[in-house]
Order: structure tokens, then C-alpha cells, then sequence
């Protein structure tokens, strides 16, 4: 357990339990029955599934599935539901199996041209599609055995992303970043055949590697999700390991360029493990730092793919057990049966569910904000304007810090960290006091910077993860929102005293 560098006011200790912050749980009626979700859009204002009697979508401005289509097929949706993209039979060309597009404003579905080739019934398949809808990528045939990895919009058509074995192998991709320009997948060894995880960038693909110790840079692996600009890719990988009666145990990996390939582990098994564990994510955060997906043992005889969250620097958990801790009461009563897509800001994600009466559902979940700024910081003397900020994630589990930090601080002055659980904007020593009574002061910092002279090169940060972690002060726990403020030394200053302006967060498990 860390040790915080804290010294508390006495009177703090005895404070009430605060209200939890909340975490908000929405279900519509599953359209036709059975019913399963396949996107989210990246602002988490569009919807799509297919089940009954078609595709459906659903939007922020229209909450409810409205029928899009008749066909039954999985579809990808861009922000506010302007497009829809899936794989449908295209009637001008056989009814092949075809990539296309669906435009909300004219109601119609435009196919999208292949690569040359064909695969039984099969011309291309839709894989993904960025945030506006402008950019399209997927699968198509360039022979009846090798399928290729295409990108298309309107300006460049339909363009063959290729794989490293050229025309002798295939390579797809799973996932597209929002903007467009990184999309992710596999590429299949031209000796092995294994998958391995594959990424193309502005026309060049490079492979990820695999989490396997006995073949690193050409075991399998599979990438599933990406960030918003690409910088962040999630997949799935052997680990090297085995279940209990000895199948393949995969793990979630994340990958940037910086950190390379790291393992972020899976979900705990069954007690005999009858089949090979997989671990798919299905959205990652634009920061990387949150990742969600589906992870077990498929089959009737094993335990099933449940929906799984793995936030930064806390082990991967189970959605439900993470929203029980939350104090999501529908957590503890319905089946989350999967989790499909998650906003960029990492804030909302969506699946299907089960109530008690096994009647079918899709979900939202939207969580508080990890950290968010408030208030107004008062100028100091040299005529800078202090700032609070916070970096990381609350946690009362994450083995990484959460640090709450000031810039534009005096330099070698003393201060301090005031948090409490609710907010205020009170007149205060010639400045503005954004933490509500009673609150708590942690022990005193040096800001340090320039060493001599007056200036705003000082800066201060305090572990608040050490702190929750340290069990000192219970009412830091999972779901309460705290409110800080950075109190500072300004001699020159009226009051003497400098204040940053208020930084809120919320607790997770």
C-alpha cells in the first residue's frame, strides 16, 4: 500500500459519507424480439443493430430503433446516424455480398466497388467506417482465396490496402480510427497462416507483434478497436499461457507507438477453462486509458464471452462487477450479454442485456466525468493565473497515480491541496473558494521552480490515488465525487495567499 504525504485536520476525519456521484443505467426495448447491437458511434449519439424484421437505428435526437433496412445483417454507424454502413446483397450485380453505405437523407444504400475478385457469393464485407462516414474499410476479394484489406471514399474510390505477403496472402481490418486515417486488423503469415495484428497508416502497414514469448513478432494476434485519431490500438493475443484443462489463454493487449505491445491481461476463468479463452475489445477511449469488450470461454459448455472493462493501471474487470461497485442496481439483476462500442471520451458505452425476465434490451451506460475543471483561479502578483489540472484515473484498485497538479504557480512558495465532496464559489482571501465546508488540506509542498527572483515557474502535484488507497479517510471511496483546490503563498499579494481554480473527480473501482 503507498504511503500519501498527507496531514489532515482532525475535525476531517469524522466527516459524513458523500452522496455517490452517478452513474446512470438506460434501456430500450430490444426492437423484434432478439435483437444485437453491432455499433456505437464515436460520439455515442447513433446506435445500430439488426434483429426482427431488419436493421435498426437509434439516435440521440430519435431514441428509438427505427427499421432502416430489411436485411439481417451487422451494420457500422457514423456520429448522429447520417450513415450506416453493412454488407448486403447488391441486386444490379447478382445479390453478391457487397459493401454499402446507407444515407439518412436520402434513405437509399450505394454499393461499394471491389477489388476485382470474387469468393462464392461474396464480393467485399464491411468492416468499419469513421465518425463522419466518409471513410469506409473492410474486406474484398481479389481472388476466390485471398481477400485483401481496402479503404474507400468518394474522392480515391475503393483502394487495396495489400498485405505483407502481397497477393499470395490476405489481411483485414476489424477497426478504424474516427478520423479516418489508422485502420487495424490482422494480416495471415505467409508460411504459418497465423493472424497477426496489423495496422495502416498513410499507406504503409506495419505489424503489431504478439504477447506469445515464443514467437513475438510473428505469433497471432488480432487488432479489434482504435482510438479516435489511431494513436491508441486494443486487440487480442495468445499469451503464452493455458486455461486449467490446457487450451489457449489470450489476453487483452494495447498498443501506441511509444509503449509498443503491452499486456493488459483478461477476466478470471472458469474452474476447469473447456475451450480457448478470447479476449475481443470492441471500443478504447481516445486517451487510451479505458477499454471495454467481451472475454471467456464461447460454446454451450463453457461460461460464455461477458462484457469486460479495463481501465489504466487497474486489473481488467467484469462491466457488471464494475458497475455494482458504482452503485448500478440493474448490474446485480440483468445479464449484460455484450458490450459494443464505447464513446471517445470513454464516458459512455452501450451492448445488450437481459432483465430478470429474460426479456431483451439494449443499454447505455454513461459514467461521471474521470476529472473536470470549475471556478475561476485568482491572478497572483506577478500577474500569472494559477491552474489546477488532474491527470490519470481516481481509483481505489489502479496500481498508476492519479496526480492532481498546479502551474503558473509562484516559484518556492509553500502551499497546499483542499478537496472536499461538494462544491462552492465563495468570496476568500481576495479570490474565489471552490470547495464547499467541511474539507480536508493535505500536508504543505514547495512549488520549487526558479530559484530566486519572482516568477510563476512553481508547480505543485499530490498522489491522490495514495491517498484513497491508504484507507485514511473512508469517504474516498468507489462513486464519491471530490472537489480540490490548490492554496498557495503570495506575499506580495493583499491576502498573501494565491488560489488556483477547482478541479472535480470522481472515484472508480
Amino acid at each position: 500500500m503507498r504511503t500519501p504525504r498527507l496531514s489532515v485536520l482532525a475535525a476531517a476525519l469524522t466527516l459524513a459519507l458523500p452522496a455517490a456521484a452517478q452513474t446512470t443505467f438506460q434501456s430500450y426495448p430490444a426492437p423484434g424480439g432478439f435483437f444485437t447491437l453491432t455499433d456505437v458511434s464515436a460520439d455515442a449519439s447513433a446506435m445500430v443493430g439488426f434483429g426482427g424484421s431488419g436493421q435498426y437505428l437509434w439516435t440521440s435526437a430519435n431514441p428509438t430503433f427505427t427499421l432502416i433496412s430489411s436485411e439481417i445483417a451487422a451494420c457500422e454507424v457514423s456520429n448522429g446516424g447520417t450513415f450506416v454502413a453493412a454488407t448486403l446483397p447488391d441486386p444490379s450485380n447478382g445479390n453478391l455480398e457487397t459493401a454499402a453505405r446507407w444515407s439518412a437523407s436520402s434513405g437509399q444504400w450505394t454499393f461499394l466497388p471491389g477489388l476485382g475478385g470474387t469468393s462464392g457469393s461474396s464480393l467485399s464485407s464491411v468492416y468499419d467506417m469513421s465518425a463522419d462516414g466518409s471513410v469506409i474499410v473492410g474486406l474484398a476479394w481479389i481472388t476466390p482465396n485471398i481477400a485483401h484489406a481496402f479503404r474507400w471514399d468518394a474522392v480515391n474510390g475503393t483502394v487495396d490496402l495489400g498485405s505483407v505477403g502481397g497477393s499470395a496472402t490476405s489481411s483485414r481490418p476489424n477497426c478504424l480510427s474516427a478520423d479516418g486515417s489508422v485502420a487495424a486488423g490482422w494480416d495471415a503469415d505467409a508460411i504459418t497462416g497465423a493472424w497477426r495484428a496489423s495496422r495502416w497508416s498513410g499507406g504503409v502497414q506495419s505489424l503489431l507483434g504478439s504477447l506469445d514469448p515464443s514467437d513475438p513478432i510473428n505469433g497471432w494476434s488480432e487488432a479489434w478497436a482504435i482510438s479516435g485519431d489511431g494513436q491508441f490500438i486494443a486487440g487480442g493475443s495468445p499469451s503464452g499461457l493455458s486455461t486449467p484443462s490446457g487450451w489457449n489463454l489470450e489476453h487483452l493487449f494495447r498498443w501506441d507507438a511509444v509503449n509498443g505491445l503491452v499486456d493488459r491481461g483478461t477476466t478470471n476463468l472458469d474452474p476447469f477453462g473447456w475451450g480457448s479463452h478470447l479476449t475481443i475489445p470492441t471500443g478504447v477511449s481516445d486517451d487510451g486509458n479505458v477499454i471495454v469488450g467481451q472475454a471467456g470461454i464461447p460454446g454451450f459448455f463453457g461460461p460464455g464471452m461477458k462484457p469486460f472493462i479495463a481501465r489504466e493501471g487497474s486489473p481488467m474487470t467484469l462491466l457488471a462487477d464494475d458497475l455494482i461497485a458504482l452503485g448500478v442496481p440493474e448490474a446485480s439483476t440483468w445479464t449484460l450479454s455484450s458490450v459494443e462500442g464505447l464513446s471517445g471520451d470513454g464516458r459512455v458505452l452501450a451492448g445488450t442485456a437481459f432483465d430478470p425476465s429474460f426479456a431483451s434490451y439494449v443499454y447505455r451506460v454513461e459514467f461521471q466525468p474521470v476529472s473536470s475543471t470549475y471556478c475561476t483561479a485568482k491572478v497572483n502578483s506577478a500577474g500569472c493565473t494559477p491552474s489546477i489540472g488532474a491527470s490519470g484515473v481516481a481509483s481505489v484498485s489502479s496500481l498508476a497515480p492519479f496526480q492532481v497538479s498546479a502551474t503558473q504557480v509562484l516559484n518556492t512558495k509553500n502551499g497546499l491541496l483542499y478537496f472536499g465532496f461538494s462544491p462552492a464559489a465563495l468570496p476568500f482571501q481576495g479570490g474565489t473558494r471552490c470547495v464547499g465546508f467541511p474539507s480536508i488540506r493535505t500536508a504543505q509542498q514547495n512549488s520549487g521552480g526558479s530559484p530566486s527572483g519572482n516568477d510563476c515557474t512553481g508547480a505543485y502535484s499530490f498522489d491522490f490515488n495514495a491517498l484513497i488507497q491508504s484507507g485514511a479517510i473512508p469517504a474516498l471511496s468507489v462513486g464519491a465525487k471530490v472537489y480540490a483546490q490548490y492554496w498557495s503563498r503570495d506575499p506580495q499579494s493583499p491576502s498573501t495567499t494565491g488560489l488556483t481554480d477547482g478541479a472535480s473527480f470522481t472515484i472508480f473501482p
